[in-house]
């Protein structure tokens, strides 16, 4: 998969998937400004035939209405362009949402230069380059996190030592498993855990979670820049306010404390899709801010980790991993589990205030997806205070908070999507990750993406997704002959599959793009 990835990105660049400049909106309306002397009585014959009602005249100068569409009869693209297409009217867009520049309260944010950076320190001095940063307040316009648009509260594991599971800023956010009584000894909702209240232990196989200096500090911190409960007047801010935490303590040792670990994590999905999501929980991220330098996925001595990640993945768990703390190449060098190529991992190196590449942080143009803030990043720390830190490991869980908050913004489209196509929607979540970077000097060449995280952008693109299989391969909100000319490539083969060009190529719902589907959206065009 990463082998490809630069040929992936050319296809999407010139398919012109990326639309960094729409807006989240009201899903079944539209604001149409009609020429000047047009009524309401004119309008009313206009729409005389389609599942269209006027709700009311918004602007008499402009002479603008705001219309409503049965989405039942017919989908709110092909209602603007039919309002496009009438003579009488100027212009049909969508109602996009507008809202307050958010900003949190929490006193200790206007330090974490890695959400917003201002150039300057808190005492006004220059410290670091303006916008090099995740462009997080924007991001926190759409979504702060939370659920998604199913009602699914959303839960991002985070395999490390331990964590502070007393910490004031994280324990809001800490995912409890309601099914166990804490402490009985019995394995009460029969997952095959004893006591796994609030996560697992794989280093002692129970569920208490480490909580000493030595074992809790490193995932204290991870956890908070994933998640720390942000705008309640404290500590600081995390990527998602309110995402759920699973605690997971298995991050070293051996491999088969990781592998216990991810397991108990994989099984709470698997609960969770097996029975509707009554038992288990909604897991759509895990962290792993560990892994063994110089190992070679791809060897016969390594073969558990892709396979571990492949059925996370086709559960619809996507796995963000750190790569090392050292300047080398992965690529060549090796590393576990960053060189590993499941098409459910996203591999992080590390970059600093003045959007660089820090000197000791892996990389390789073909192992190692994006960069993300790693240096001197300030979050929740061991015995619930707060501090700095700095390496690859802080890196990543600003991409595994990228995830679910990408989650809690999606459209219901892609929701339902992900719902019943698990592992291919996590796919699309990935891919919109890596299509939506800052391009930065110091990556291009040694990262498959030559970028940084953008938080706005990856969540923008989540919450305007509209291509379950409706035939808009370019995205642009148009069915045209672009579009056929696009789908005829992808059957010929002379454009590679993308995850997003699946979903919004396969019109008859099979899980393959054929000659059919060319059928299907020739008819629609037609219609």
């Amino acid at each position: 998969m990463k082998r490809t990835y630069k040929i992936l990105l050319l296809s999407i660049l010139i398919l012109n998937l990326s639309y960094a400049g729409a807006s989240l909106f009201v899903e079944n309306d539209l604001i149409v400004r009609f020429e000047e002397g047009v009524t309401e009585a004119d309008i009313e014959i206009i729409l005389l035939d389609e599942p269209i009602q006027i709700v009311r005249q918004i602007s008499r100068p402009l002479n603008l209405w705001l219309l409503r569409v049965d989405l039942d009869k017919k989908q709110l693209f092909r209602a603007q362009r039919f309002m496009q297409a009438v003579p009488e009217v100027r212009y049909a867009q969508k109602d996009h949402f507008v809202s307050l520049r958010m900003e949190p309260d929490d006193p200790l944010y206007p330090q974490q230069w890695n959400f917003h950076n201002t150039g300057m320190d808190i005492n006004g001095n220059p410290s670091g380059v303006e916008d090099a940063d995740i462009d997080a307040p924007e991001a926190w316009e759409i979504s702060t996190g939370g659920v998604n648009a199913l009602g699914h509260r959303i839960v991002a594991g985070v395999v490390d030592g331990g964590c502070d599971m007393l910490h004031p800023d994280l324990i809001d956010n800490l995912w409890m498993n309601p099914a166990d009584t804490a402490g009985n000894g019995i394995d009460d909702d029969g997952n095959g855990y004893i006591d796994d209240f609030q996560g697992w232990n794989a280093y002692g196989h129970n569920g208490d979670i480490p909580m000493t200096n030595f074992d809790a500090n490193h995932g204290t911190h991870v956890s908070g820049t994933v998640g720390a409960r942000t705008n309640n007047e404290n500590q600081v801010a995390g990527v998602n306010w309110e995402v759920e935490l699973m605690i997971v303590a298995g991050a070293s040792t051996t491999t088969s404390i990781a592998m216990e670990g991810y397991s108990y994590i994989l099984e709470s999905k698997l609960a969770w899709l097996d029975s509707g999501g009554n038992e288990g929980a909604f897991v759509v991220a895990v962290n792993s801010s560990f892994g063994v330098n110089y190992g070679n996925c791809d060897s016969l001595n390594y073969p558990v980790w892709n396979d571990m990640y492949n059925t996370m993945g086709e559960a619809g768990i996507l796995s963000i991993a750190a790569t090392t703390n050292s300047h080398v190449n992965v690529d060549e060098d090796g590393d576990i589990p960053t060189t590993c190529t499941s098409p459910y991992l996203i591999s992080v190196t590390n970059t600093n205030k003045n959007d660089e590449k820090v000197h000791n942080a892996g990389f390789g143009v073909e192992s190692i997806d994006l960069g993300a803030p790693g240096l001197s990043v300030l979050s929740t720390f061991y015995n619930q205070g707060t501090g700095l830190k700095s390496g690859t490991s802080m890196s990543a869980p600003h991409v595994t908070g990228a995830v679910a908050l990408m989650h809690a913004a999606a459209s219901s489209e892609l929701a339902q999507y992900y719902d019943t196509n698990p592992g291919l929607a996590a796919q699309i979540f990935r891919s919109m990750i890596l299509t939506t970077v800052d391009s930065l000097p110091t990556l291009q060449g040694i990262t498959a993406t030559g970028g940084r995280l953008n938080l706005h952008q990856a969540v923008l693109k989540a919450s305007t997704w509209m291509s379950a299989g409706n035939g808009d391969m370019n995205q642009d909100g148009f069915i045209n002959i672009q579009d056929v000319v696009i789908l005829v490539n992808l059957i010929l083969g002379n454009i590679e599959s993308t995850p997003e060009l699946l979903a919004a190529g396969d019109l008859n719902y099979d899980a393959a793009i054929t000659v059919q589907d060319l059928v299907n959206l020739i008819a629609i065009i037609l219609d």
